[in-house]
């Protein structure tokens, strides 16, 4: 049992600590890139760093049952082991999240990567309808998400924690202007910069909460 617990802990170990190293790395890659990106008029909005520094802890159970297996030939239990294990799964997943979740906002539309690997993608005038959620306790957050005629999530996201503004600022210019902005135009693309910004645009939504009948085509 003891080695077959430490080949069980040795492989989650090496996993997750190569896998952690590699998540932080490829963020900090990312990011440097994401300002390229913007340049070229896509705005991409990840975790931030301090979300992406707490995977800093997924190696922290299998590395410490590893170490106790090999250098005690008893057992934690089967009890500790499990909620050990449960919790490196769990931390495992939420590296993963940081791997892969993403919102980027170009001239093609809405682009969204949450769990999976499946990526979604909308232009603006698919969006219907906007629905803003104000946290009311300090252990939550604030919440925006983006819907379809159909009723399909195009995008959610925290606005605040991950300074996410831009689709908010497009919609806000598509509900005051009765049209979407073209990317393409300057003016346009002035008036949404204008409008990024989480003190114009933040308390917007929050005292409008729902706004609905924005589409112009469905999908």
């Amino acid at each position: 049992m003891r080695i077959f617990l430490i080949i069980i802990w040795g492989i989650m170990a090496f996993i997750s600590v190569t896998g952690t190293l590699y998540i932080i790395t490829n963020y900090e890659i990312q990011r440097w890139k994401d300002v390229a990106r913007r340049r070229q008029g896509a705005y991409i909005r990840r975790v931030n760093q301090a979300e992406a520094l707490l995977t800093i802890f997924t190696p922290g159970f299998p590395c410490l049952f590893l170490y106790l297996h090999l250098v005690d030939e008893g057992s934690a239990g089967i009890f500790y082991e499990s909620i050990a294990l449960l919790g490196s799964i769990g931390l495992m997943m939420y590296a993963w999240y940081v791997h892969i979740a993403y919102v980027k906002i170009s001239p093609e539309g809405v682009e969204q990567r949450m769990w999976s690997a499946r990526t979604t993608v909308y232009p603006f005038n698919a969006i219907d309808g906007i629905e803003y959620y104000e946290a009311t306790s300090t252990d939550d957050q604030d919440l925006v998400s983006f819907y379809s005629k159909s009723g399909k999530l195009i995008a959610a996201f925290c606005p605040i924690i991950h300074k996410n503004y831009r689709l908010m600022a497009i919609v806000r210019f598509r509900i005051e202007n009765e049209r979407w902005p073209d990317m393409d135009n300057p003016s346009d693309i002035a008036r949404v910069d204008a409008l990024d910004s989480g003190p114009d645009t933040v308390p917007y939504f929050r005292g409008k909460e729902k706004v609905t009948g924005l589409a112009d085509v469905d999908m």
